[in-house]
């Protein structure tokens, strides 16, 4: 999927929110996008030392077990009621108002990982949506099945991306309307609610040939009927944008953010916040509340399933904080 023109750097459509803003840097060749502070992929040689190194967590990975309690009511389906519901990884169910939106939705096994945490519901209660949010196209977060699914249940719902992610959705023939941004741009919704797309330190690539040809990013919530701004981190290293974004917004109330996928730390930690990176970046935000993500669900790098948590448990008691909230799984969150 190598490409020869110039990737766009924004949306010509879509408003700006921050003030000079030039629209998202490019590698040299214009031809892929680039973090604001340095590379977050890896190449082949510390592909082979991570792979070929020791690996002193890969003991405590057998018989493992998450760490996530399931809540199945069913509760969380009532959109009546405002709130965010973890249903795993990185996808939460969102009800603000009457607008129900989804992020990152992994409904699913993808490709040969398992899921170590049962869905809250049958997928086909996932009804009435009326936003789908895509970080970027990594298989964990944009699952071929898990979007053709959704869009059938839901063929009013609009795409929410990065830019050039459509073109691998209508390669799958998805049928919704689809809205792609660039860093710092707004998707222009409703009076009562908007989206805005803002940076990440990570990467993209679904085949061989197609690195960083298509944006990443993570996303700002603002809920302006009930006065609240949720910003979820999707995945990202930790780089000088959390600074940036919690200059931005004074007002952050909730932070999702990743603490998994973090081992070992030397080669993951410039695409995924570990535990202790997740402080700093929520520090960083200077957010109101923490909600840890991307963990539990699919077993991805050296640390067992079970050991993000744990970290973070540790450090929160060991330090007395009160700003962490562990979510469960179809546990619905109201907007406290």
């Amino acid at each position: 999927m190598a490409q020869d023109k110039q990737v766009p750097t924004h949306n010509p459509r879509l408003e700006f929110i921050k003030e000079n803003w030039p629209g998202n840097p490019l590698h040299v060749d214009c031809k892929s996008y680039v973090n604001l502070d340095g590379a977050s992929e890896r190449g082949l040689r510390e592909v082979l030392k991570w792979q070929l190194g020791k690996k002193p967590l890969k003991s405590l990975k057998k018989g493992q077990n998450s760490p996530l309690e399931l809540v199945n009511d069913g509760f969380f389906l009532n959109k009546e009621v405002n709130g965010f519901t973890w249903l795993g990884h990185t996808t939460f169910l969102f009800d603000i108002g009457d607008i129900r939106l989804i992020t990152d939705p992994i409904l699913y096994n993808i490709s040969l990982l398992k899921r170590f945490t049962e869905l809250p519901c049958h997928p086909e209660a996932l009804v009435e949506i009326d936003y789908i949010l895509l970080s970027h196209n990594h298989r964990d977060h944009i699952d071929e099945r898990s979007i053709k699914f959704l869009c059938k249940q839901n063929p009013n719902a609009i795409i929410l991306t990065g830019l050039q992610t459509g073109t691998l959705l209508k390669k799958w023939k998805v049928k919704n309307e689809i809205i792609e941004a660039g860093w710092y741009q707004s998707y222009g919704l409703n009076g009562n609610l908007d989206v805005h797309y803002l940076p990440a330190k990570h990467w993209t690539r679904r085949y061989l040939t197609d690195n960083n040809l298509t944006l990443w990013g993570s996303f700002l919530i603002k809920a302006k009927a009930i006065d609240k701004n949720i910003y979820f981190g999707a995945d990202s290293g930790y780089g000088i944008h959390f600074k940036e974004i919690g200059a931005h917004y004074p007002q952050i109330d909730f932070a999702l953010l990743g603490i998994g996928a973090c081992e070992p730390y030397w080669f993951m930690h410039p695409s995924h916040t570990g535990p202790k990176d997740a402080i700093r970046a929520f520090l960083d935000l200077s957010a109101q509340c923490l909600i840890p993500m991307h963990y539990g669900t699919f077993d991805l790098s050296d640390e067992p399933i079970f050991y993000p948590e744990k970290e973070l448990r540790r450090i929160v008691q060991e330090g007395d904080l009160n700003f962490v909230k562990f979510s469960k799984i179809g546990e619905k969150n109201t907007f406290f």
